[in-house]
Formats: C-alpha cells, sequence, structure tokens
C-alpha cells in the first residue's frame, strides 16, 4: 500500500502542475495529464502550458516510470486521482465511480442470465465509466477469454465522457462515447444489455418528461423514475438490464406506485437490496434490479428476492452466490 501512495502522490503532483499552470479543474488536469502519458508527449496548445511548466512536467513524469507500471496499477491510480478530482472540483456525489465490489454482484447474475459475448452494454449514466469497466473486466477474467463486447456509453456531461475515455484506453476497450441527455432520443442502436448506476434526483426540464408515463403530475419529475422507463425504450427485445435504483423506487408509496406499472412492462428478475453500511446516509441506500425486457424468449418466471449481508463480511458475496445458484437451478 505505501508503494501505491508514494505513485499516487508523484502523478498527483504532475496533475497538480498541470492544473495550475492551465487554470482548469482538477478533472480536466488528471485527463490531459493521461494523455500526455499515454501519447509519450505533452500537449501544447496557444502557448499553454508554457516553457516552464513543460520542462517541470518532463521532470515530473520521468519520476512516474509510467511505461514499466502494470495496466492494473495505472487504471487503479486513474481511479484514486478520478474520485479526488469529482470531491475537489465540487462535482455531485451522484458522479462519484460505483463501488467495483458492486461490479462484482452485477457481474455474477450477468453470467448466470446472459451466455453470448459478442453483444452491446451500454451505460446510459456512464460518469467516469468505473462501473461498465469493472464488470467487462470481472466478466473476461471469469471466462478467460477476451473481450467481444460493444460497449456504448451516453452522459451529459463532457469532462465525466473524457474521464470515461481515458478509463476505456487504460483498460484496452473500445467505446462509443456520446454527449447528450439521456432522457432524449438515444444515438445508438438498441443494447442487449443495460447496465447503470442511476442518477437519483428530480429532472429540471419538465416539457421532455412529459413524454414519459412516469412523469410528475405536478413540479419535477423524478430522474431515476424516468430513466427507467428510457432504459425499457431502449433495450433490444430479450434484453437484460442491470440497475442500481433507490430503495425508494421499490418501497414506500413511491414503489407502491411504480412497481406493478413495472410489472406489466418487464418480466423481472431479482431485487437485490443491497448492505447499509455502503451508504453513509440512509436516504442513499440502493438496490440492484434487474429485468427482462418482453420479447419472443422472454416470459415471467420466480424473482430472486434478497438482501446481501454487509460486503466486509467475506461469507456475504459467497452466500449470494449460493442463493443465486439455487434460483437460477430452479428457473431453468
Amino acid at each position: 500500500m505505501n508503494n501505491i501512495e508514494a505513485t499516487f502522490s508523484k502523478f498527483l503532483q504532475a496533475v497538480n502542475i498541470l492544473q495550475t499552470a492551465l487554470n482548469v479543474p482538477m478533472a480536466s488536469a488528471v485527463t490531459e495529464t493521461f494523455d500526455n502519458l499515454e501519447n509519450g508527449k505533452i500537449k501544447v496548445e496557444m502557448g499553454a502550458p508554457d516553457v516552464e511548466t513543460v520542462k517541470k512536467l518532463s521532470q515530473a513524469y520521468e519520476q512516474l516510470d509510467y511505461e514499466n507500471l502494470s495496466k492494473n496499477k495505472k487504471y487503479l491510480i486513474f481511479t484514486l486521482l478520478t474520485l479526488k478530482a469529482i470531491n475537489d472540483d465540487g462535482r455531485d456525489y451522484s458522479q462519484m465511480p460505483t463501488p467495483q465490489i458492486l461490479a462484482t454482484v452485477i457481474s455474477l447474475m450477468f453470467d448466470k442470465l446472459i451466455s453470448k459475448s459478442d453483444i452491446t452494454i451500454g451505460d446510459p449514466a456512464l460518469g467516469t465509466g468505473s462501473l461498465l469497466y469493472n464488470v467487462v473486466n470481472q466478466l473476461v477474467a471469469s471466462h478467460h477469454s477476451q473481450n467481444n463486447y460493444h460497449l456504448v456509453g451516453i452522459d451529459n456531461d463532457e469532462a465525466m465522457l473524457d474521464l470515461a475515455d481515458v478509463g476505456a484506453h487504460l483498460n484496452g476497450f473500445k467505446i462509443d462515447l456520446y454527449c447528450q441527455d439521456a432522457l432524449e432520443s438515444w444515438m445508438v442502436e438498441k443494447p442487449e444489455v443495460i447496465l447503470s448506476d442511476l442518477p437519483v434526483g428530480y429532472y429540471p426540464i419538465d416539457e421532455n418528461a412529459k413524454n414519459f408515463a412516469t412523469h410528475a403530475k405536478e413540479g419535477h419529475s423524478l430522474a431515476h423514475e424516468l430513466f427507467v422507463e428510457q432504459v425499457i425504450k431502449n433495450l433490444a427485445p430479450d434484453g437484460y438490464a442491470f440497475l442500481l435504483v433507490p430503495n425508494s423506487l421499490i418501497s414506500g408509496k413511491l414503489g407502491s406506485e411504480f412497481m406493478p406499472w413495472l410489472a406489466k412492462k418487464v418480466h423481472l428478475r431479482s431485487i437485490v437490496q443491497l448492505p447499509n453500511d455502503l451508504f453513509t446516509n440512509p436516504l442513499n441506500q440502493k438496490s440492484l434490479m434487474v429485468f427482462q425486457n418482453h420479447g419472443t424468449n422472454s416470459k415471467n418466471g420466480e424473482i430472486l428476492l434478497t438482501k446481501l449481508d454487509s460486503l466486509k463480511k467475506e461469507k456475504s458475496l459467497f452466500d449470494f452466490s449460493q442463493k443465486l445458484n439455487e434460483w437460477y437451478n430452479k428457473t431453468r
């Protein structure tokens, strides 16, 4: 760990030099730092950064020994810098990368439900891309196979997409990125799989919200509710969705209205309530919702309803995997 801390400190110093010289948010400085390192050349536009800064950066980059770092270490450092950038730039909490352990939960379910790898996987709230990339990495590793997935990401924040682009490159992934409001018409073919950590809150564009059956009758509509409907509209027939959603969408007053509506639109496969200790604020607690779109090869079946024990306990994922296997064997 001390080695990682020392390496991170050197990277942070290089990022800070560039950020100060260009007077940009830290996220932009992180993106440009990795672009410089990957290309082996310091980008200069209209005299910025100046000659003195280029000299400082060259010296800082030499200290990183970048070419000899492993792919995993590069991505780990990039992820840590991204976390710091989102925090330091004062960005919304929802833009924080999704914890890697949740990618493990999704990949376990993905593995049971989907056997093909030559499919499109999309994330309409991509952010930094950490959830999508971690899921794909785990799927490829578990099958000891090549990555044949076609990846697509949508986000309305260009700075986040820049970070996602760097993350894809560091992982050796190809991804099509689209900067747009994901609640507008998508510019992509319908993916066979959609996975996402959905943004939570109110959607400010009331006129567009009226295009959704789940829009609020008064005031702003809930973005996460509209997102689920948008996923259904854009998911391929028989396709699967793996969505991290707030618990309020499943239970309580909102859930009592939303879940019956959802049951008519898709085949619900599973709801996995995530451990409480993953969330510092009880209002932020989430569950993994998995459903399959209607199509020629899909039908209703038994729903896996379970709650994950604290992921700080090693036995938690083992117990979940056992429940998953029992459910899968009964529904085959």
